[in-house]
C-alpha cells in the first residue's frame, strides 16, 4: 500500500512591466493590507477567474462585507417602515 505525498502547488515566475506609479501603489496597498504583492495578484487572478466563469459578483461582495454594519445601525433604523428598514431587519446582524 503506497500513499502519495500531498500535492504541492508549484510556483512559477512572472515578470510584469508596469508604470513606476503602479509599483508604488502596489507597495503601499501591500503594506496596508499586510499581504505580499504576489498574494494580492493571486487573489485578483482567482477573483477574475470566478467572475468570468459566471459566479455572481454580488455573492462575493456580500461575503466580503457581511457584518460591516454590525453595531452601526440604530434601533430606530430597524423599525423604519420602508424598504431600508426591511433590508436592515433581514440582512444586518444585531
Amino acid at each position: 500500500m503506497s500513499t502519495k505525498p500531498p500535492k504541492r502547488s508549484t510556483k512559477s515566475k512572472l515578470t510584469l512591466s508596469v508604470r513606476k506609479e503602479c509599483v508604488d501603489m502596489l507597495r503601499r496597498a501591500s503594506a496596508r493590507s499586510g499581504k505580499s504583492i504576489t498574494k494580492m495578484v493571486e487573489e485578483l487572478a482567482e477573483r477574475e477567474d470566478r467572475e468570468t466563469k459566471g459566479e455572481d459578483a454580488g455573492d462575493s461582495f456580500i461575503k466580503r462585507n457581511l457584518g460591516i454594519l454590525k453595531d452601526k445601525v440604530k434601533p430606530s433604523d430597524r423599525e423604519r417602515d420602508d424598504r431600508f428598514g426591511d433590508i436592515l431587519r433581514k440582512h444586518v446582524p444585531r
